[in-house]
């Protein structure tokens, strides 16, 4: 009876644990989207002020007080692709699989993802920043479709490679030994993250001026695409000093200072390059 206690006991605690890692990783994927966004606006920033279009950024999108160079708008999709490069690069440092370097993932994805979803919609959305930078310049037919094959093949590419990633999250080789066990691990890790985390962040960017709202069945497909990767996918390497995966207080930290940052500055609307003396168009 002692013995059969125990086994429950620690069922019990396993269930638990897995629960509570699930949702660091779906405030980590939350984290994740606001960082995508913010890179995303500040490349537009950058690359409007540079083009002297006077930039204002807000916690839902840029304005640009200026007319000027339409090719400005592209510089949002740029930074996002050079953020997601620069994530990646510090990823492989990290030695411990927690929910830090769980969440440094979710960084990488979602802003790959922001940059080459902008590519894909060139030729299927007019009215987009990336499009409209794309039709300001003198180029020939069809090479729009070329741009939007790119960025369709990223996404692929970038979905297809985190499997593995998310696999070495893993405690112990018996979760993911078998493809349905792979499977069952990846959706609960990365696809139930990767719908809900965009969720919660939708109240930090109301109104929804960033598109995040309708792009919400793309980042599920972006996610499906990863956990059916994760069936073909071996030779994950499972450390076998793990830390303990369960909840984590940090996601939910940095997603609360983030939302603070876009709520009660960005949210006045910040003109770049911000004046010392009058940062603000709009008063408290």
């Amino acid at each position: 009876m002692d013995t059969e206690t125990a086994v429950r006991s620690r069922e019990r605690s396993r269930t638990t644990s897995g629960v509570s890692w699930i949702a660091t990783s779906a405030f980590a994927s939350a984290v994740g989207v606001v960082v995508a966004f913010l890179f995303d606006h500040l490349g537009l920033a950058l690359a409007g002020w540079l083009a002297d279009r006077e930039p204002v950024l807000y916690h839902n999108e840029v304005v640009f007080q200026a007319g000027g160079s339409e090719l400005a708008l592209a510089g949002g999709a740029a930074l996002s692709l050079v953020a997601g490069i620069f994530f990646l690069t510090l990823y492989p440092g990290a030695r411990r699989y927690d929910a830090a370097r769980l969440t440094v993932l979710w960084v990488v994805l979602h802003c790959f993802r922001q940059g080459f979803m902008q590519l894909v919609m060139v030729p299927f959305s007019e009215s987009s920043n990336l499009s409209r930078a794309f039709n300001s310049l003198d180029v020939p037919a069809g090479l729009d479709l070329v741009v939007a094959a790119g960025g369709l093949v990223g996404m692929v590419s970038v979905a297809l490679a985190s499997a593995p990633a998310f696999l070495a999250y893993a405690e112990r080789v018996s979760q993911i030994e078998t493809p349905t066990k792979r499977f069952q691990f990846t959706a609960r890790l990365a696809l139930i993250p990767a719908v809900v985390g965009p969720l919660i962040t939708t109240p930090i960017f109301l109104p929804d001026d960033t598109g995040l709202i309708p792009s919400l069945p793309f980042l599920g497909l972006f996610a499906v695409a990863t956990v059916v990767a994760s069936l073909g996918t071996r030779n994950v390497r499972v450390e076998a000093q793990r830390v303990r995966t369960g909840w984590s207080w940090l996601p939910l930290i940095w997603l609360v200072g983030f939302a603070l940052v876009f709520q009660f500055l960005l949210r006045r609307g910040v003109v770049i390059p911000p004046s010392l003396s009058d940062p603000f168009v709009e008063s408290l």
